[in-house]
This record gives structure tokens, C-alpha cells and sequence, in this order.
């Protein structure tokens, strides 16, 4: 008994071929297989063709898991002992074989996925670059992504400067200090009176 799986990329399934060796079905004359992919029913069983060493199908299955067994004979019920795993069945005590075929992510959805984080990344750069923070770096931005013809063409403007006017209080002049004259003092002249 043995499985192979292998994936068609360019369809996006898996061909899986399932066979058993004639040695084991022991002069057996008909083999098919049941499961998931068929609703379980004989009438719609996929007949294994005999060769020298083995019945042998290949089916073409989407991603997925399935659930599935071999009909011996139209009475005879068999596991592969291959299989990926094995899960009870509806019947009490009876295991049918899992075949689990995973989801494969492909180049195009891989590159896709790399072109999306590559744009957001530009998106993200572009408004960090294009969000200035003053009014000036607005007028800045503008005239570095504007073509330049003169250099006098392009203006910017500084904020107003936010001044408080103060009052000066007036100070009082500084007394003048007396200086001392090295000058004797004159005499006094004695004032006469005048007369009438």
C-alpha cells in the first residue's frame, strides 16, 4: 500500500496516485476506493486498475483533508497503512484512513504580498514627507518640489515673533555728586548799599 502526492502548481491541486500490491489482496479480483471526494457511495467508487504488482489510481484533489477507505470485493473493507493519519468512523470501533494535502502559497501570491508591503512602506515615507510641521516647512517643501527658475522666486516667510511690549519706567537721573575745588575761595567783597 502507498500514497503519493505530488503538486501541480500551475492548476493548484495535488495528483495523488493510491495503490496496493496484488501479493496482498490475495487472489482479491476488484478494488476501489471510497471516501470524502465521492459522498462514500459504491455506485460512484473509483476502480483501481490491476497491473503485474499493483491496483493502482491517480486522482486529481484540491487542497484539503479527506477521508477515505479501500473496497475489497464489494465487501471487504480496507485501511492503507500508509495513510496520513487515521479518524473514527460513524461505525463503532472502525478507523478510516486521512489523507491531508496542505495549502500551498505560490510564487505569484508571495510576490504580490512583497509588492503590497513595498507600497505601503512608499505610502507611509511619502506622508511622513509630506506632512511639515510649521507653516514655513509647508512654503519650504512646496518650492523644493516646485522647479526652481530663480533663486528670488522662491520666499520664506519666518513667523512673526511673539513680542510683549514693556513699559519702561523712567529712572530718576543720579543726583550729581559735589566735587571739590582745589580753588581757595574767594574773598568776599563787601556789598555796599546803594545809594538813594
Amino acid at each position: 500500500m502507498s500514497i503519493k502526492k505530488s503538486y501541480v502548481s500551475a492548476k493548484g491541486i495535488y495528483k495523488v496516485t493510491f495503490s496496493l500490491p496484488v501479493a496482498a489482496l490475495q487472489g482479491k479480483k476488484s478494488v476501489a476506493l471510497l471516501g470524502d471526494f465521492n459522498n462514500w457511495e459504491p455506485s460512484k467508487g473509483i476502480a483501481l486498475k490491476s497491473g503485474k504488482t499493483e491496483f493502482s489510481v491517480s486522482l486529481d484533489l484540491a487542497p484539503g483533508t479527506y477521508e477515505f477507505k479501500y473496497l475489497i470485493d464489494n465487501n471487504i473493507w480496507e485501511n492503507d497503512f500508509n495513510a496520513d493519519n487515521y479518524a473514527p468512523s460513524p461505525f463503532a470501533g472502525v478507523n478510516n484512513s486521512v489523507l491531508v494535502l496542505p495549502q500551498v502559497a505560490t510564487k505569484t501570491t508571495a510576490k504580490k504580498e512583497v509588492a503590497v508591503k513595498v507600497t505601503k512602506t512608499k505610502v507611509a515615507a511619502e506622508k511622513v514627507a509630506a506632512k511639515p510641521v510649521a507653516k514655513t516647512e509647508k512654503k519650504v517643501a512646496k518650492a523644493a518640489v516646485a522647479p526652481v527658475k530663480k533663486a528670488t522666486e522662491v520666499k520664506v516667510e519666518k513667523p512673526a515673533a511673539k513680542t510683549e511690549k514693556k513699559v519702561a519706567t523712567p529712572k530718576a537721573a543720579p543726583a550729581p555728586k559735589a566735587v571739590k575745588s582745589t580753588e581757595k575761595p574767594a574773598a568776599k567783597k563787601a556789598v555796599k548799599p546803594a545809594k538813594k
